[in-house]
């Protein structure tokens, strides 16, 4: 079976550039802190940054037409500058040691987006792992289908216990160091090495997959951690036409990284009556693990099942169906401090969720398809992917 993923260039900021300055986190982190975003933009100010090339989510419904304008004619003018240098061949180790000191590894893959499904009925060798809102899409496929440009901040992740496609490298004498920096609002640090031996990568790879179908009865070599509506935003972009639009770049991890930590995430709402909501909350939502629930300001003790998904399930069922009934508005936080600190500054009702065990992930995706939405997170909102690699798309 031929493998969904390719080794080509990759773009890097030329040597001179701040790198500090240029890597920006994941644009769907932070959604409801601007004050994130405007902190970011006035340190970079002036400087070539990835924040004049991405749009943060938090600004989606903010002047979108004028906004998506400017993002296509920076990278334009980036191109035309020569802010970028090329990686031919572009397979890059990523080093990224967190705020909070855990370090993790990952290889800089592109993949093929035919090979790629949020249908957990196609069996696709790339699978999604939690629901697809189908109509996050559409607006994300406004800001992608004319740049020419992609920066990713997808996560796959492989089921690789014997630690054969990414550790091989971590260390090797035949690698290159392309970048070191530490990343900007306390996101801790970060390098990138070029790795050169791109048939030892292809050949585990390879036996992966074998792998996969002996353990689960079924070919599944890639499962989306984060990033799932960005690639399928890629995948609705691909047009025969333009063969570059048919793959995507994304950094690949192992599960078993110890340096990968699965957060739960959490839900913050701002119902119309919050006594109403906290009371039907407490009725409806019950089981055996204590958890927390914040109101404005007050802390509270909430039960929820034992099991973590099915707390996420019956949690996110409720405030689905709760808010279409009376109204209100939903978020997701990544971080419990976070998450207290939004809902005493903006009078919203913070739920804390449990963590999911992540070496369950693969098995549960085989036998159900997908997890609830928002089921789970890689690390905290400040250890997300930053935007380092680019690739044209056009």
């Amino acid at each position: 079976m031929k493998l969904p993923v390719k080794f080509d260039e990759v773009l890097l900021p030329r040597e001179g550039i701040d790198m500090e300055k240029w890597c920006v986190v994941a644009c769907d982190q932070f959604t409801s802190q601007p004050e994130y975003w405007e902190k970011l933009k006035e340190h970079t100010q002036g400087a070539p940054s990835a924040l004049n090339l991405i749009y943060p989510e938090c600004y989606l419904s903010d002047k979108p037409q004028e906004r998506i304008a400017g993002i296509i004619d920076n990278m334009n003018d980036y191109l035309s500058r020569d802010i970028f240098r090329s990686v031919e061949d572009g397979l890059i180790l990523v080093e990224r040691t967190t705020a909070h000191g855990n370090k993790r590894y990952g290889l800089m893959m592109i993949v093929d987006l035919t090979q790629y499904s949020f249908d957990p009925k196609d069996k696709a060798l790339i699978r999604a792992t939690e629901g697809t809102v189908v109509e996050r899409i559409p607006p994300r496929v406004k800001i992608r289908e004319n740049c020419p440009l992609e920066l990713p901040h997808i996560l796959l992740l492989i089921d690789d216990e014997k630690r054969s496609v990414i550790e091989p490298h971590i260390g090797a004498a035949t690698s290159e160091l392309l970048y070191e920096t530490d990343l900007n609002m306390g996101g801790g640090h970060i390098k990138g090495y070029h790795v050169k031996a791109r048939k030892m990568v292809e050949e585990a790879l390879e036996k992966l997959l074998e792998d996969s179908t002996k353990k689960y009865g079924e070919p599944f070599l890639f499962a989306v951690g984060d990033g799932n509506h960005s690639l399928a935003t890629a995948k609705a972009c691909y047009k025969p036409e333009n063969p570059l639009s048919k793959y995507a770049l994304v950094e690949v991890e192992n599960i078993y990284d110890e340096g990968i930590l699965f957060e739960p995430i959490h839900r913050v709402v701002f119902p119309k009556d919050v006594n109403d909501f906290v009371e039907k909350f407490n009725k409806e939502i019950t089981g055996s693990v204590q958890s927390k629930m914040f109101v404005g300001d007050k802390e509270f003790t909430i039960n929820l099942p034992e099991n973590s998904i099915e707390g996420v399930d019956k949690v996110q069922k409720f405030l689905d169906a709760y808010l279409k009934a009376n109204g209100g508005e939903l978020d997701y936080i990544h971080g419990e401090n976070d998450l207290k600190g939004i809902c005493a500054a903006k009078g919203g009702v913070g739920i804390v969720l449990k963590p999911m065990a992540k070496n369950t992930l693969f098995s549960y995706v085989v036998e159900n398809g997908v997890l609830p939405r928002k089921t789970f997170s890689m690390g905290e909102a400040d250890e997300k992917r930053y935007y380092v690699e680019s690739r044209r798309i056009k």
